[in-house]
């Protein structure tokens, strides 16, 4: 790690004006267009040029993007009450509703005390034996169908299908992998709408029958249409056995309000409600973890040596069997490596919250309404706090290397409240999975593919990741990517 001190932001001496400096950009536009051209390139030359609190123009937004760790915390625990979801969350409360990513105040705080108990450590073993029994599947089926040997298949599309699988068997104790295919490209047509729904300075409601608006209701037919059957499945099952079930849906289903004082009865969550948190997280535990995977592919097929200790730590751990809660822990080159990916290509790339007060965000006055950016992907290659931040290096994870590095200068599931609930289970997962397709294959990228950053609502993979597959073994050959 950079051994220099960190200086914060908020103790830099300031220039006379207090508005925090940044790009000009065109007239009334301000910096829109390279915004939509290539957010993460503007994100990352204006923090080198202007310093850790820049402020955009975005039509007439003033738009912030904040690096600084000591900024963050303020922003997302010290003075959280004086912040809520931007209104670029709009389009994603479309797609999701009210559900646990989207929602506010009171109601979020319910649904997040409802919802913990389901990830509770009690669960995690029963959980890591559905991943490793999910994945053990793949792999059979890519040894029987031979997938990868004679052509290139693309292994985001399989990481997909897969987490899209544990996420039905883990949390709704259902197997929706005859689902997952329609589920991907629904998931997919519905995130761009919402990304492009909130960069749009003039929002076209989704009524209007515009291509765009008509491709997103059929996704979102798609979408619902699968998740009401789970609900209706469920309801049925209940009433056929008078219980719903320990999992997470069946633990929302049992919720039961306070009656309204008159006749006692309570009622539970409708099924809009269920929805809601249901496709929330199919999105957060399916999506993301997906792409993490997916990434971590390509950043080991650039690194053989790293992915030749990723698989001798497997072998070493697991011998010839699959991984059970126990093995996790001893997995741990593993989940350095994981640590690693998640620092370079973070799912959640940037969240964003709206003042609701006038603030001082290191020094700069904020005026109320302003949207106050946090990104991941910046602060994860801040030199300031990383060395070589553009290096893939998974030893910096280690407890020696990261003493000193401030909390927030790491932050790929958010921070404050409203960290991820289930970091531990996506953590566990990528673990799990990585060990054993690592263990037993060797993929590496078709040759001409291209692996490029696609940063919507999550950082994926613009063109997927096609890889071709080969086992592993002592005599398995090299291993790498031309990936760029």
């Amino acid at each position: 790690m950079n051994q220099t001190s960190h200086v914060s932001e908020i103790a830099r001496p300031r220039p006379s004006s207090n508005l925090a400096p940044g790009p000009k950009g065109l007239p009334f536009f301000g910096s829109v267009l390279p915004a939509w051209r290539d957010p993460l390139a503007l994100m990352t030359t204006s923090r080198e040029t202007y310093g850790d609190v820049v402020r955009f123009k975005f039509g007439p937004f003033d738009y912030y993007l904040v690096t600084d760790p000591d900024v963050v915390r303020h922003v997302l625990v010290d003075n959280a009450k004086a912040y809520t979801k931007s209104r670029n969350y709009l389009g994603l409360k479309i797609v999701l509703g009210e559900g646990l990513l989207t929602s506010e105040g009171e109601q979020w705080r319910r649904q997040r005390k409802l919802a913990q108990p389901a990830f509770h450590r009690s669960h995690l073993a029963g959980f890591a034996d559905q991943m490793s029994r999910a994945t053990r599947a793949m792999l059979d089926r890519w040894r029987a169908e031979d997938v990868g040997a004679s052509r290139a298949f693309c292994v985001h599309e399989e990481m997909m299908r897969l987490t899209f699988r544990i996420v039905g068997l883990t949390l709704f104790s259902a197997d929706v992998d005859g689902d997952a295919r329609d589920v991907g490209r629904a998931l997919d047509t519905a995130l761009r709408w919402a990304n492009d729904y909130a960069e749009s300075l003039v929002r076209i409601p989704p009524y209007v029958p515009t291509p765009s608006n008509i491709r997103f209701k059929r996704a979102m037919k798609t979408l619902d249409g699968i998740v009401y059957r789970l609900i209706a499945d469920r309801r049925a099952q209940a009433a056929a056995n008078a219980g719903f079930g320990s999992d997470l849906l069946g633990m929302l289903m049992a919720v039961v309000e306070e009656g309204d004082g008159a006749s006692g009865a309570g009622k539970g969550m409708t099924d809009r409600q269920l929805r809601d948190e249901i496709i929330t997280m199919v999105l957060a535990g399916h999506e993301t973890t997906a792409n993490l995977l997916s990434w971590t592919f390509s950043l080991l097929a650039e690194h053989p040596e790293i992915e030749a200790r990723v698989r001798d730590e497997a072998t070493r751990v697991l011998g010839d069997r699959d991984p059970v809660l126990e093995d996790v822990r001893a997995l741990e080159y593993t989940k350095l490596v994981i640590e690693e990916a998640l620092r370079l290509y973070p799912p959640a790339w940037m969240f964003e919250r709206q003042s609701v007060e006038a603030d001082t965000l290191g020094g700069y006055s904020v005026k109320a309404g302003s949207i106050v950016g946090v990104c991941p992907y910046v602060i994860h290659r801040h030199p300031r706090y990383w060395d070589r931040p553009d290096a893939f290096d998974p030893e910096r994870f280690r407890p020696e290397r990261a003493e000193g590095r401030p909390r927030y200068a790491y932050l790929p599931f958010g921070g404050g409240a409203r960290t991820c609930i289930g970091n531990h289970f996506a953590m566990m997962e990528a673990q799990i999975i990585l060990a054993m397709i690592v263990r037993q294959e060797r993929l590496a990228l078709a040759p001409g593919h291209r692996v490029e950053l696609d940063p919507l609502i999550t950082l994926r993979p613009k063109h997927g990741v096609r890889v071709t597959r080969r086992p592993a073994g002592p005599t398995g050959g090299h291993f790498g990517f031309e990936a760029t």
